[in-house]
């Protein structure tokens, strides 16, 4: 690498999203005046082939050894220009990026002047960090060809044959006695109105990997223990008290999901006329219903509320077993009461067939549930006709209550082996709902079915190709690159106090013959908690080292610092938020300066510190909402680091109302906007 810092800076207008509010000329000429900064230009579209290829050009042309592309949010777009920079001749991480769209032009389009000034503002800091980047490298992992599926449900069993039909070995571990999961107590399943037997689907399944020599099969087996990395798992199972060990490259987890019984409510588990879904469709297998006169399904308990979402799947289970109760005996009254009937089009027709079949649907409301009570043997269930406009009383001999659903009882111990994140209900979280639906934060980690969220059998099976798809692509590649941001430990002043060591969420620090530590750089994933943590500043991150985030710091405190708030926001969900916030064309107050960490645990409290020094008026740390987190305890440990930090600044004089911290989702863009003016407000900053 040359000596002399050459940084080139790439204005995009994005059409007119950027240069319809923001002064781009203006900022292009501001960034030629950067120190470190020999070229700077503005592109119309940056992302386009031909701009791209123009980029290349004037790379090599300026001699650039550093480049820095404002623009729009690096969470989608930051691949395709490391990947272009990469192509002229320079390293992928001597690139900075700065997103003047979200964080700029989208959220002020009311003030194109304060829009200006903050977009020359996080150019500053983008330059400022570029000058001290240095090379970095992925590391080159080899990949074998045996992928772990964890689970024998419907989802399993589809990615272990479509993991098969490749030439991949596919080892199936299941709990349970049988392959099948949930699918074994269904009667039947539901596609575009039509309905199948759920027991063959499951022994066309099992056939087929019976029949298939590359598939091995694990039952009544559980999962002791999981080593390793992508590449080099060691796997030790449990069958029947006997202990069995083997190796994979790749796992898929699909441990399915359960009903969250709800005992106390609707006289469940009080009287035996009331009833699952699921205890249902168990009982529809063996009876004809001819002694019950009415029966009543009601929707929505305990999900669609403040707690959780739709369940996504209940709408059409009631179609569906509402119209199996009518088949066995036509002359049953069945209710459906229901808030909204969530159905895709291809469901929709099972509303009309199951009209014409005499099934009768009452709405209520979310604020007036149906109550079901005893009298004597009988059920009575009361509901307010949101239509009728009136209360309806309703003789039941049978209830059955849609309820929702859980991640399975599994799911503590997998999350804990795989150092994986899961929700309050239990349901695994993918890398990105959009941009790694079924791939986990960790490469060589996969997850498919209702292990990540409930879903029907289709669409069970439709991501469980996907997930198998993705474990594949590294098997036939035969090797991965892993991520370059990683963790350095510089072994000089290193007092050997072994807190990166316990406290890495990855267990990706050893410790050596001489009880010093060390990285094992394949399943470090550079969150940085280790960094933050380390009280002789030994741990450098790639690419976001405590000496680059500080001189953003600073870059963003050279003019008013008192009209400014540092935020430090996690790459994940908080960008996420920030993003969604710009997406959505959310008005804030423009005095956020945020700085892009891979973590919230990353925040270390020598930065917090170092902005309140310069006169910040405030600082904000933004991580994942809990419990979740993109590495597992990320957001944990930087909530106990924050408290530590306002009672430092206490202790310093400084007001420690003064840093905030917030948990957004990466789909909570109003919780980010709110903030923002929120916190203005609070700090007397106007807005």
């Amino acid at each position: 690498m040359q000596d002399e810092v050459r940084i080139g800076v790439f204005v995009c207008d994005c059409g007119s999203n950027i240069a319809g509010v923001v002064n781009v000329p203006e900022v292009v000429e501001y960034a030629k005046g950067l120190k470190n900064v020999v070229f700077a230009d503005e592109g119309r579209w940056s992302c386009s082939v031909d701009y791209l290829e123009s980029m290349k050009q004037l790379i090599k042309e300026h001699r650039l050894n550093r480049v820095v592309i404002a623009a729009c949010t690096p969470r989608t777009h930051e691949p395709l220009f490391k990947r272009t920079v990469r192509e002229a001749g320079l390293n992928p991480y001597l690139l900075e990026f700065v997103s003047i769209r979200e964080q700029s032009s989208w959220v002020h389009m009311d003030d194109p002047s304060a829009a200006t000034e903050k977009a020359k503002d996080l150019i500053r800091m983008g330059v400022a960090k570029a000058a001290l980047l240095e090379e970095g490298e992925e590391i080159r992992l080899p990949v074998k060809t045996e992928c772990l599926i964890i689970g024998g449900g419907i989802a399993g069993m589809t990615a272990a044959l479509q993991v098969a039909a490749q030439g991949f070995q596919a080892i199936i571990v299941e709990r349970e006695p049988q392959l099948g999961g949930t699918l074994n107590r269904l009667h039947s399943i539901s596609h575009e109105g039509q309905y199948y037997d759920a027991a063959r689907l499951v022994e066309e399944k099992r056939g087929l990997i019976e029949s298939s020599p590359h598939i091995r099969v694990f039952t009544d087996t559980t999962i002791q223990e999981v080593e390793g990395y992508i590449g080099n798992y060691r796997i030790t199972v449990s069958q029947n008290g006997k202990e069995e060990s083997f190796e994979a490259s790749t796992i898929i987890v699909a441990t399915g999901m359960k009903e969250i019984e709800p005992f106390g409510q609707f006289q469940y588990g009080e009287h035996p006329g009331v009833i699952t879904q699921l205890q249902l469709e168990e009982k529809l297998e063996k009876d004809d219903f001819t002694s019950v006169n009415s029966a009543v399904i009601i929707n929505c308990v305990n999900s669609k509320n403040d707690k959780r979402g739709c369940c996504a799947i209940g709408c059409p289970t009631s179609l569906k077993n509402a119209l199996a109760l009518k088949e066995r005996n036509p002359s049953m009254d069945i209710y459906i009461l229901y808030r909204d009937l969530n159905l895709v089009r291809r469901e929709s027709a099972g509303v009309l067939k199951a009209r014409k079949a005499g099934i009768k649907f009452i709405r209520f409301s979310e604020e007036q549930y149906p109550e079901v009570q005893k009298n004597g043997d009988q059920l009575m269930v009361h509901v307010y006709d949101n239509l009728l406009q009136k209360e309806v009383e309703i003789p039941a001999d049978l209830v059955v209550l849609t309820t929702a659903l859980k991640g399975d009882d599994s799911v503590e111990e997998i999350r804990g082996q795989l150092k994986v994140s899961s929700n309050a209900d239990g349901f695994l979280q993918e890398a990105h709902v959009k941009l790694g639906p079924v791939d986990f934060a960790s490469d060589g980690l996969y997850l498919c079915g209702c292990a990540r969220s409930p879903k029907g059998v289709k669409d069970s099976m439709d991501e469980a190709v996907g997930a198998a798809m993705r474990a594949s692509i590294p098997m036939k590649r035969g090797y991965i690159e892993a991520e370059g941001i990683v963790a350095d430990i510089d072994l000089t002043d290193c007092n050997k106090c072994g807190l990166c060591y316990k406290r890495c969420p990855y267990s990706a620090i050893k410790l050596d013959e001489e009880k010093q530590p060390v990285v094992i750089k394949a399943l470090c994933k550079g969150c940085g908690l280790c960094a933050a943590d380390c009280p002789k500043e030994c741990i450098t991150i790639v690419h976001f080292s405590e000496e680059q985030i500080l001189a953003q710091v600073e870059a963003a405190l050279e003019e008013r610092p008192e009209d400014k708030i540092i935020g430090f926001v996690c790459h994940w969900c908080a960008l996420g938020g920030v993003d969604m916030a710009g997406v959505s064309r959310l008005q804030y107050p423009p005095n956020a300066r945020l700085i892009r960490v891979m973590c919230s645990a990353r925040v270390s409290i020598k930065m917090i510190e170092r902005a309140f020094e310069l006169g910040a008026a405030g600082v904000l740390v933004a991580g994942c909402e809990f419990p979740t987190c993109h590495y597992i305890s990320g957001n944990y440990a930087a909530e106990v680091r924050v408290k530590r930090a306002r009672k430092r600044l206490a202790k310093k004089g400084y007001d420690p109302e003064r840093l905030w911290n917030i948990w957004c989702s990466a789909a909570d863009g109003p919780k980010f906007a709110n903030t923002m003016r929120e916190m203005t407000k609070a700090l007397g900053l106007g807005g």
